[in-house]
């Protein structure tokens, strides 16, 4: 007499779940590594544009006003003193690095950050409205000029990012 016997195998053998569990696991972990590395991506990229408008905004105001400027009074590294007709008349207009724990003049300069700031008619070190802050201590001189050209260039540091942007300008009226 032959028996047939014949074995009914439905069900998965522990090798294929374990092989299977290991599989997801490894694709789980590289899209989760992914999207961590995309977010911190994303998030630099967000605080370079923030840092980037901010400081953009600043030597636009500083090269417009200085485009209209009728005279250069006094340019050293740390500042621009100029007169121009910003639609009030003639007008004494300053722009600078501070930092409060700095004396005036700069150079040499003994801080870390400074702020740029913007300030109209007599002038003491500290008045005026800011234009940027976290500008790194120069190591060059921010404010130069060569000609009728005069550059701006400002390093901002913010965040472990950091961002230099030059501008030059050629005042109109000089």
């Amino acid at each position: 007499m032959i028996i047939n016997s014949k074995t009914n195998n439905t069900g998965f053998t522990f090798i294929e779940v374990l092989m299977t569990t290991v599989i997801l696991s490894v694709l789980v972990f590289t899209i989760g590594y992914t999207f961590i590395v995309g977010l911190k991506l994303w998030n630099d990229g967000y605080a370079r544009s923030d840092i980037r408008t901010d400081i953009t905004q600043a030597l636009e105001l500083a090269s417009k006003n200085l485009r209209q400027a009728k005279s250069i009074d006094t340019l050293t590294e740390s500042s621009i003193t100029f007169t121009a007709d910003l639609g009030s008349g003639d007008t004494s207009y300053r722009i600078y690095l501070y930092n409060s724990s700095d004396a005036e003049p700069n150079p040499p300069y003994s801080e870390s950050t400074y702020e740029l700031r913007w300030a109209q008619g007599a002038v003491t070190y500290g008045s005026g409205s800011i234009l940027a802050t976290d500008i790194t201590q120069p190591t060059t001189a921010p404010f130069s000029q060569n000609g009728n050209i005069i550059t701006i260039d400002l390093t901002v540091s913010r965040d472990d990012q950091n961002l230099r942007l030059r501008s030059s300008i050629r005042p109109r009226n000089l």
